[in-house]
C-alpha cells in the first residue's frame, strides 16, 4: 500500500548509456541523494546502471540496463537471475508514499526528462496521478486517504489484546481488523 511510480522502457541507443548514468550522478549529487554506480564486471555481465536514494524516506530509484538497453528491475540483480515473466521484470517501481511530496515531483519531472532524452517509449504509472495530469491537488489527495488508512490500520494493531500465537490466527485476526475497518467507513 502507498503511492508508488511504475516505469518501463529501453535506451533509444546504447550508446548513450554513459552519458546517462553521468547526469544522473550529477542530478543526484546536486539534489543532495546518494547514487550507487553498477558496473558490468566479470561478478555482474548483465547489469550496468545508477540506484539514486533520496535524501527522505522514499525508496531508492534504479536505473539499471541490460546488455540490449531496457530497463530492468532491480530484484534480476540481487537475486542474479531473471524473472521468469518478462513483463515483471521490465517493469521498475519507487513508493514515494513516506517521501516528502516534492521528492514525487522531482521524480517525476526526471523522468519526463529521461524521457525526452534517453527513453523516448519509456511508459510511466503514477498512482499519485501527477504524471498523468500534473495534478498537484490529486497526488496530495491520494497520499492524504493512504496515510490515513495506514494511520486507522496501525491503531487498531495497537489495541489488539488477544494475539493468536500461531500464523494463521494472526492472519485471521489482520482480516478481521480489516473488515472492522471497511464497515466504519
Amino acid at each position: 500500500m502507498g503511492v508508488t511510480i511504475h516505469y518501463q522502457g529501453q535506451l533509444d541507443r546504447l550508446e548513450y548509456l554513459p552519458k546517462l548514468i553521468e547526469e544522473l550522478t550529477d542530478i543526484a549529487g546536486s539534489m543532495d541523494w546518494e547514487s550507487m554506480r553498477i558496473e558490468r564486471d566479470e561478478e555482474n555481465s548483465e547489469f550496468e546502471g545508477i540506484v539514486l536514494s533520496p535524501a527522505d524516506k522514499c525508496e531508492s530509484i534504479s536505473f539499471l540496463f541490460d546488455r540490449e538497453g531496457r530497463l530492468r528491475n532491480i530484484a534480476d540483480l540481487l537475486t542474479g537471475r531473471f524473472e521468469p515473466d518478462p513483463a515483471l521484470s521490465f517493469y521498475i517501481f519507487v513508493k514515494t508514499q513516506f517521501g516528502k511530496i516534492e521528492t514525487h515531483l522531482w521524480i517525476v519531472g526526471l523522468l519526463r526528462y529521461l524521457k525526452k532524452k534517453y527513453l523516448s517509449n519509456l511508459k510511466v504509472t503514477d498512482e499519485g496521478e501527477f504524471w498523468e495530469t500534473g495534478n498537484i491537488e490529486t497526488l496530495q489527495a491520494k497520499r492524504g486517504f493512504l496515510d490515513s488508512k495506514i494511520n486507522e490500520f496501525s491503531d487498531a494493531l495497537s489495541k489488539v489484546t488477544d494475539v493468536p500465537d500461531d500464523i494463521e490466527g494472526i492472519m485471521d485476526k489482520i482480516e478481521e481488523i480489516f473488515r472492522d475497518m471497511e464497515k466504519d467507513g
